[in-house]
């Protein structure tokens, strides 16, 4: 018999599964942040690599946000016993996205700046 599957299963494990991968994501953010930031002594001239690295900074903010955003919706609903907001795994792709940018973005400068 073939079911409609409309997404993944839900209940409290992928719920705390999907906490976890939020709070991995925001630490993730907050550490690339601090290594962009600290690595960003490049762009001492250059107007096109400090545009480039506040793009990164902007994404890569972005990110943890998002992350931090959907983890406390998770921890709101499972407080107040009510079903996750449809917005939460749109936090998810958003923050996956916005942290995969700014790194790339962040990379590109960063080798375009050395070789």
């Amino acid at each position: 018999m073939i079911e409609n599957d409309s997404g993944p299963p839900r209940g409290p494990d992928s719920d705390a599964l999907l906490y976890d991968w939020f709070k991995h994501l925001t630490s993730l953010s907050l550490l690339t942040l601090g290594g962009v930031l600290s690595l960003s002594q490049i762009a001492k001239g250059d107007s096109f690599y400090k545009w480039g690295l506040l793009g990164s900074l902007i994404a890569v903010g972005l990110a943890a946000v998002l992350a931090f955003t959907g983890a406390s919706q998770i921890v709101r609903s499972r407080a107040s016993s009510t079903p996750l907001p449809a917005g939460v795994l749109a936090y998810e792709k958003g923050a996956e996205a916005a942290l995969a940018l700014g790194v790339g973005a962040f990379l590109y400068i960063f080798v375009k700046a050395t070789i």
